[in-house]
């Protein structure tokens, strides 16, 4: 059992996702009867996903100025940045240190980016909250975003109108009077190949190379290049509703209490077929189970972030007891029970801001 966090507050959370629309209803390569019954199915009736030349470092960028102006804090209080992506702008350097050049951030604050998917939401606040505490930093940034649209094949069924594009901050600060943060974290690599982009990697059986990549039609017969994702739906809908809701137990047994006595569950919105599975499952009800996968789609390493801000009304007038679950590529998946304080959660705001 991993130990509880304390005298760390979050203080904002911001996300921002970019002004293109692609709606479900205008995909080409779904008849109108799949298309009804894939939006049934997922909950996806739009996505934003970015224009060219926009990556997740723009919209990170963005979505921490936000929460710095907010919370007026000054660039130079700010001791460490940490972001998590699987989608960096480019493989040398970190994307993290281009953002804090970017932010003003002074040369004492720490940066460095974080290879995670949809588990990052809980991951990132477990990384950096101990950072915070055990090197005694006052004030950091946990910044976690996409640009998944990019790593898709546009013709892919399977992937191309699930994934939204999207990118978030998260201001954290020492406080010692700060509830715990409660949380459980694993891992599981053997299914590793459920999501995947099998040629990229320097040191892949798949390297890169120096010539176009040729479209190869996978097991699922679904033709791509091999630097595109590929997204085995049946083995992510047997992994979530298996392993997602023992984790959410523990985190509740950690912190001795029981589903009743938590405000709201916010999942990583992968499909409403699975989160409605994993809601029933728990014992949460439809009402404390917020979503945003109507109009976002899966965001992806944001989706958490995105879905607080989606529904910032919850958080406008009342602390909320919150658990946080993330689940998916990796296999990689992990839960954090939080105290989200009033006025936390800022609303979603669009930008097409390229730095």
């Amino acid at each position: 059992m991993i130990k509880p966090i304390s005298g760390v507050a979050i203080r904002a959370v911001s996300s921002v996702v970019p002004t293109r629309i692609a709606r479900t209803a205008d995909y080409v390569h779904l008849s109108p009867e799949e298309r009804a019954r894939f939006q049934k199915a997922t909950g996806i009736a739009e996505r934003h996903i970015v224009h060219p030349g926009q990556c997740a470092s723009d919209l990170c960028t963005t979505a921490a100025l936000r929460v710095l102006e907010h919370l007026a804090w000054a660039p130079e209080s700010v001791g460490a940045l940490v972001l998590i992506t699987q989608t960096g702008d480019q493989p040398v350097p970190a994307t993290s240190l281009g953002i804090q050049h970017r932010l003003g951030l002074p040369n004492s604050c720490l940066a460095f980016d974080v290879n995670l998917g949809c588990s990052s939401y809980p991951y990132g606040l477990a990384i950096v909250s101990s950072l915070m505490r055990t090197l005694g930093i006052e004030r950091a940034l946990l910044l976690i975003g996409d640009v998944s649209s990019l790593t898709c094949a546009e013709h892919d069924k399977s992937s191309w109108p699930l994934f939204g594009d999207a990118g978030s901050a998260t201001a954290l600060e020492l406080d010692e009077h700060a509830p715990a943060m409660y949380l459980d974290l694993m891992s599981d690599g053997a299914g590793k190949d459920a999501i995947v982009i099998p040629r990229g990697g320097l040191a892949s059986r798949r390297p890169a190379g120096d010539g176009p990549a040729e479209q190869e039609t996978d097991r699922d017969g679904v033709t791509r290049r091999p630097d595109q994702l590929i997204l085995r739906g049946a083995d992510i809908f047997g992994f979530a509703i298996s392993k997602v809701p023992p984790s959410i137990q523990r985190t509740l047994d950690a912190a001795g209490i029981d589903s009743g006595s938590v405000d709201l569950l916010v999942l990583h919105q992968a499909n409403k077929m699975i989160n409605d599975t994993i809601a029933r499952k728990t014992g949460f009800a439809g009402d404390k189970t917020p979503s945003s996968l109507e109009h976002f789609g899966n965001t992806s390493s944001a989706s958490i972030p995105v879905t607080l801000g989606a529904n910032a009304a919850l958080f406008s007038e009342a602390q909320r007891s919150t658990l946080l679950c993330g689940f998916g590529v990796g296999l990689s998946w992990g839960c954090a029970l939080v105290t989200l304080a009033r006025g936390t959660i800022l609303p979603i705001t669009e930008s097409d801001h390229v730095y």
